[in-house]
């Protein structure tokens, strides 16, 4: 039986998320990233996805940092305290 996506390694499972920013916030900034993130590390290695927080629109023309007017840093913040948030026991 041939291994999964020709792969003869095996490595540890691990959870995964994949964090980005950038100035712009065009349909196709993040593409490449994101697709190379969901092949390499969740198909090809075999971690399981998280999620994914793709901060676009967070720098201005003069190269300045404008994330601090998004609701991004709130969002990260959010999602990194539920990651592993226990369920509640009713």
């Amino acid at each position: 039986m041939d291994p999964p996506l020709g792969r003869y390694e095996k490595y540890p499972v691990k959870d995964s998320v994949l964090l980005m920013t950038a100035a712009d916030n065009y349909f196709w900034t993040f593409e490449q990233a994101a697709a190379y993130y969901r092949f390499a590390i969740v198909n090809y290695i075999g971690f399981h996805d998280k999620g994914m927080i793709l901060a676009g629109g967070c720098g201005d023309t003069n190269g300045k940092p404008q994330i601090e007017k998004t609701e991004y840093l709130s969002q990260a913040y959010e999602f990194g305290k539920n990651l592993y948030r226990m369920p509640e026991r009713g």
